[in-house]
């Protein structure tokens, strides 16, 4: 029942067990589902920007998140953050001139470290000095905005309690919050096989990968708002992680019309995340980490509800 991180340096996977899946015409997740809220409430938010995921030809980071700040605006979204690692940057004019038109389309900018590290990999100490050098960076960039706030890379909070611990009171003691997670559907494993399809004009391939993009969110999505119900004993108001990728971008109206269909209204995250839920810490050290509602389940040994898998295997081979 454990959630591993399946890969290092890029996007972090929050396996479900495999022996909890169903077929997508399972009746009982029909029940389980008209269950849930009709009006749920749901902050976005964006991690690695602005270097998420590859670049194809004749693209670059500025025009990525140029399109994607402006399909946020389209949909009257402001103040939507993304979490900046400031290593990326560094001598880098074509990434910090789309962190520079994030900021001036109304977005917000936050702490995901300086050089992305695994809190396993380090000793608390380093942690804590690599969040403090991300601070120049965001103060540069976002000015009199509100950058205290932090989301963990791979959603990894410390092997042990001690180091755990360590970090949230570094962290409480410099003004931030943790921006927390609740939502993922792993949206960046769609950026690479994109890229490959885009470079060979594969517009069947092409075809299937929005489709199965828009429903690997829907499944991912309902699976996270039932295992809110099971961890908390209710729904809460949700934060969905998200990247700046090319994928992403592009599907970002057609993601925004499925949430709105399914009664989503959206809010900030400093609204989503002053829900008591959010204040509770599991007290648990999980080195795999994962989303906040995850680490409850798995602190707690609660059991899953079943889930439909993502398409992995096809995703990793789409026009190799």
């Amino acid at each position: 029942m454990l959630i591993g991180l399946v890969a290092a340096g890029a996007s972090a996977i929050w396996a479900k067990p495999p022996q909890a899946s169903v077929s997508p015409d399972d009746s009982a997740g029909a029940a389980r589902a008209a269950r849930l809220s009709r009006h749920p409430t749901v902050a976005l938010t964006f991690d690695d920007l602005p270097a998420a995921g590859g670049l194809s030809a004749g693209a670059t980071r500025a025009g990525i998140v140029s399109r994607l700040a402006a399909g946020l605006r389209a949909a009257h979204l402001k103040g939507v953050y993304g979490f900046v690692t400031g290593s990326d940057l560094e001598d880098d004019p074509d990434s910090q001139q789309a962190i520079r038109q994030w900021i001036a389309a109304g977005m917000n900018i936050g702490n995901h470290t300086w050089s992305h590290p695994s809190i396993n990999d380090v000793t608390a100490e380093a942690y804590e000095k690599d969040i403090a050098e991300d601070e120049s960076m965001l103060r540069e960039y976002a000015g009199n905005r509100d950058w205290r706030w932090f989301r963990y890379p791979y959603l990894e909070e410390g092997e042990t309690l001690a180091k755990r611990d360590y970090v949230r009171a570094w962290l409480r003691n410099h003004g931030y919050r943790i921006a927390q997670v609740t939502l993922t559907f792993q949206d960046d494993d769609w950026s690479d096989p994109y890229d490959r399809c885009l470079a060979k004009s594969d517009t069947a391939a092409i075809a299937w990968l929005k489709q199965s993009y828009l429903e690997n969110a829907a499944e991912f999505i309902r699976l996270g708002r039932e295992e809110e119900r099971i961890a908390f004993g209710h729904e809460i108001p949700s934060v969905l992680l998200l990247h700046g990728t090319s994928f992403t971008t592009l599907m970002l109206p057609s993601l925004l019309r499925q949430l709105r269909r399914e009664g989503f209204r959206f809010a900030s995250l400093a609204k989503v995340e002053s829900d008591p839920a959010y204040s509770i810490d599991p007290h648990a050290a999980l080195p795999e980490g994962g989303p906040l509602t995850n680490q409850f389940l798995n602190s707690r040994h609660l059991k899953y509800p079943p889930f439909q898998p993502e398409p992995l295997e096809k995703l990793n081979s789409v026009c190799r």
